[in-house]
């Protein structure tokens, strides 16, 4: 191999992401990604904060710093991008320069991984970069080199602090052909064991410094039992009846649509929720296992890939582990689907992995063909199966883009500077922005959601009577008036538990959304 291989590999990855970026086009799958740049560039309070929630404070203190220095930049955005390149490069030269692979299978392996990469650009978020970054990580600690395998350290710890769980799953994946690899060699687990040392570090300074504040630990613990409810498919099986005493069905039901009344579910509320969830019956958790079909076609194709690298190895010790870290997977996939929901960005996570680990255990080819002619059929047909999800994944974010520029971002323009705006059930679409520029709305506070309780939005998003402040906004549906929609269930609890009737004033409108405030009826 050229000794610049690494450098091409690197330009070529600069390439790629930028003509991905732009063909389809670069933009956030979720709000969560937006909202934490924001708090991180100080557009959502006014100052930068390295509370991002779901991100480690460490790495949120250095984007606060980095924001400090260069405020023009868009850090956070920026800062995944480097971690993409970088990990795809990594993931890249590990897959050429492995002994013993013929250059198609290489070249095969390449293709597959960059659909997914594309795949993963298209709908940009925290989780699958944390997953990608971890796998090129894992994937130097395999290497035999001390620097790359202290260079995997880093990668791997960086990845934990970006996503903790994402990370936790791909190294959990990866953890079996680290050990197959390893053997008895106790010198390589010493980088395993450091890097062990600095996640768990990492977790402890995030812990110190949310539980360092009341505020901040209330609602990190509040958060936490909240996200496990919305995520649990179990959450929304629970009868009236079955609900703690003293919880009303219908705050129940808007926690769950992720606009919970903080006041009446405060967290020793939650508690006793959470509680009866994790109650249900096993057999109803078996009934969430049918979620899993939306995956068929990926696990069918990785089946039929197992079995034939099966018949293909004629190594009994890669037989057995082959069979048993199938097995594992399958374990994994219904341990998570039984109390959640097996989300297409975790599936990324897992698959990614899995596909590494089948290239690692790859069999001597030699007269093979016919069989690997198979393999080769079976291993496009997931590269289409992914290009199909591309070209409806971009279609998709194309269709958000043009809600947002043509229906939502002109409503908001209309929002006095000194108001905050408050979400209920519109799907706004503000990660259809611009990633590299997220500053247009910097005097407005979005709340309610996962920032329930945040510090950042005291006195707001606390209780539904801030709903009723002057300078309160509501970004809603447009058929706001409905008998059922969640905005009239929003002001029937207000009436009820505050004894307060409002009235709707619509500010703005359009035929899809439209901006009010709730009044005190006169």
């Amino acid at each position: 191999m050229s000794k610049y291989l690494k450098y091409i590999i690197l330009a070529c990855n600069i390439a790629f992401f930028a003509v991905m970026a732009m063909v389809l086009p670069l933009s956030f799958e979720e709000n969560d990604d937006i909202v934490m740049a924001m708090i991180a560039n100080g557009t959502y309070s006014g100052v930068p904060d390295f509370h991002l929630v779901y991100i480690n404070v460490i790495y949120g203190y250095v984007l606060t710093l980095l924001y400090g220095l260069l405020p023009a930049i868009e850090w956070y955005t920026l800062s995944f991008v480097v971690l993409h390149i970088v990990s795809m490069s990594v993931l890249a030269y590990c897959v050429l320069t492995t002994p013993n692979r013929a250059k198609w299978e290489c070249i095969l392996w390449l293709v597959i991984l960059y659909v997914l990469w594309a795949r993963i650009i298209v709908a940009l978020q925290f989780t699958t970069t944390a997953g990608l970054t971890c796998l090129a990580g894992c994937m130097l600690l395999l290497r035999e080199s001390k620097q790359a395998r202290w260079s995997g350290v880093v990668l791997v710890a960086v990845a934990a602090l970006i996503r903790f769980m994402a990370a936790g799953l791909v190294g959990l994946l990866m953890a079996p052909i680290i050990v197959y690899t390893y053997r008895l060699n106790w010198r390589k687990y010493m980088a395993v064991i450091v890097l062990l040392a600095a996640v768990v570090g990492g977790r402890v300074v995030n812990k110190m410094a949310y539980d360092s504040d009341p505020e901040w630990k209330y609602y990190r613990e509040y958060n936490q039992l909240r996200a496990q409810l919305n995520d649990n498919p179990n959450a929304h099986k629970l009868q009236p009846q079955e609900l703690p005493a003293g919880v009303d069905s219908t705050d129940y039901k808007l926690l769950l649509q992720f606009i919970p009344d903080a006041e009446q579910i405060d967290l020793p509320t939650i508690r006793q929720i959470s509680a009866v969830v994790g109650e249900v019956p096993f057999h109803e958790q078996l009934e969430n296992l049918h979620r899993l079909d939306k995956y068929a076609v990926e696990v069918v194709i990785m089946l039929a890939l197992l079995i034939l690298m099966i018949l293909t190895t004629g190594n009994r010790s890669k037989y057995i582990f082959l069979i048993l870290y199938s097995l594992f997977i399958i374990v994994l996939m219904i341990h998570v689907s039984l109390d959640g929901f097996l989300k297409n960005r975790v599936f990324l996570c897992m698959l990614l992995p899995m596909l590494m680990t089948d290239f690692m255990l790859l069999p001597n080819t030699t007269g093979l063909k016919r069989r690997w002619g198979i393999a080769l059929a079976i291993l496009l047909t997931l590269s289409g199966w992914y290009g199909y999800q591309i070209y409806s994944q971009h279609l998709f974010v194309y269709y958000k883009q043009q809600v947002w520029t043509m229906l939502q971002q002109p409503l908001l323009e209309l929002v006095p500077e000194d108001a905050t705006l408050v979400t209920i059930g519109a799907g706004m679409r503000l990660e259809a922005g611009n990633p590299w520029h997220i500053w247009p709305y910097a005097f407005k506070k979005y709340t309610l959601g996962w920032l329930t309780w945040v510090p950042l939005n005291k006195p707001v998003g606390h209780s539904y009577r801030a709903l009723l402040r002057d300078d309160v906004y509501v970004f809603t549906d447009r058929n706001y008036e409905a008998e059922n929609c969640r905005l009239q269930m929003v002001r029937e609890q207000i009436e009820k538990h505050y004894g307060v009737p409002t009235q709707v004033k619509w500010k703005c409108r359009n035929g899809r959304h439209a901006i009010v405030q709730i009044q005190v009826k006169e």
